[in-house]
């Protein structure tokens, strides 16, 4: 299928998704739409100032099973995914990626997933996003660096099935009591590239391309029947023929600890204040992440008049391995490091704007690139 043609139907999806939003969700249809639009610059630093805009359209469509009359406990979801712009990260240079929606411009079919219930037991097959369900921290999707949505230590360290390339995969997902699941995962080792697979349409399951399989305990506290607190501890394994030096190496494996807490809340919860956390290492020599850490705040209902806006700081700090520092002849890095500010002001359900300022030290891998100050605006519209 050519991009244009996949394009042609993303469109016709996008006009066919407006009009049943209104009238399809109790028919078992479920329809929703965001577009989201930065406006970003580089001020200093890096490697040239300038100015990006990038782009990015969700299309989901959730199907009910039983609402349709067919079976119970199941349901469908199909993504579809368009990023257009241009790369803020060719102007800074950074390693851990200033901005989340950055992608080769493409139209996808970014997940189709089945998910069905079995008492305690939740089972998912199809294409699918594991940061959706792994790794991830709710606090964290506040802001705006790729760091604080998928971690480095993960996501810069092997291929696997996330934004914006989805592979096949699986996940067994075990409440264990009200406060305790276990999550397991195993995903196609290799989804291809933006290059090679720029819609999203070749699936390939083989030997070459291995298998990531991905553990993750998740406990929850609970207080006034709202979570109070969230832990998880997660494992990874990447298993994959990879050539490093002469060396043949089969395994890649790491672990990972997330946590999120309200530190502070009133009794109609809109005024709150979150702390999240997340720390990471590879246990493999050759990874170019060594270890990975981050945290920060987010502060909602900051004034009286404007209880749906939220403010946040944060920090993410990725240590390379001296393996991948030993790839560069001068000018070696051992890490590099985001502040990110972020505000959110909700003027409506539907548009939210963001202004949001990034300070990148030690930018990409070599020290002759000085630090950056980034700011943009985000501008997001959801139907």
């Amino acid at each position: 299928m050519s991009s244009n043609t996949f394009l042609f139907l993303f469109v016709l999806c996008l006009l066919f998704g407006s009009l049943v939003s209104a009238q399809s969700s109790n028919k078992g249809l479920i329809f929703e739409g965001v577009y989201t639009l930065d406006l970003a610059s580089n001020l200093k630093g890096g490697l040239d100032q300038g100015s990006a805009y990038l782009g990015n359209i969700d299309l989901i469509f959730t199907f009910d099973t039983e609402k349709f009359g067919f079976w119970k406990n199941g349901r469908f979801f199909v993504y579809l995914l368009n990023n257009h712009g241009n790369s803020l990260s060719d102007l800074i240079g950074d390693f851990q990626v200033v901005n989340n929606i950055e992608a080769n411009s493409n139209s996808r079919l970014y997940e189709f997933w089945y998910e069905h219930h079995l008492e305690n037991i939740k089972i998912t097959i199809g294409q699918h996003n594991l940061n959706s369900i792994f790794a991830i921290s709710e606090s964290g999707l506040f802001f705006i660096n790729s760091s604080f949505g998928i971690q480095p230590d993960i996501s810069a360290n092997v291929s696997s099935s996330i934004f914006p390339l989805a592979g096949l995969g699986a996940i067994i997902s075990l409440k264990i009591n009200s406060n305790l699941q276990f999550n397991n995962g195993i995903y196609d080792g290799d989804p291809g590239s933006e290059t090679s697979n720029p819609n999203s349409l070749q699936w390939s399951l083989n030997k070459t391309d291995g298998a990531f399989f991905i553990h993750e305990l998740v406990y929850e506290k609970k207080k006034d029947s709202s979570v109070n607190s969230i832990y998880k501890l997660g494992l990874w394994n990447h298993i994959q023929k990879q050539i490093f030096d002469g060396f043949v190496q089969y395994n890649s494996q790491g672990i990972y600890f997330i946590g999120e807490k309200k530190i502070f809340q009133l009794e109609d919860d809109v005024k709150r204040v979150n702390f999240f956390t997340q720390v990471g290492f590879s246990l493999n020599q050759y990874n170019p992440v060594k270890s990975y850490w981050g945290g920060g705040f987010v502060y909602h209902g900051i004034f009286l008049n404007r209880e749906n806006d939220a403010g946040g700081i944060a920090i993410a700090h990725s240590r390379f391995s001296d393996y991948y520092q030993s790839q560069f002849s001068m000018d070696k890095l051992q890490s590099e490091t985001a502040l990110e500010i972020s505000y959110e002001f909700v003027f409506s359900n539907p548009l939210v704007l963001k202004p949001n300022v990034q300070y990148i030290i030690n930018p990409g891998t070599n020290t002759s690139i000085p630090n950056a100050l980034m700011a943009l605006v985000r501008m997001s519209y959801s139907w």
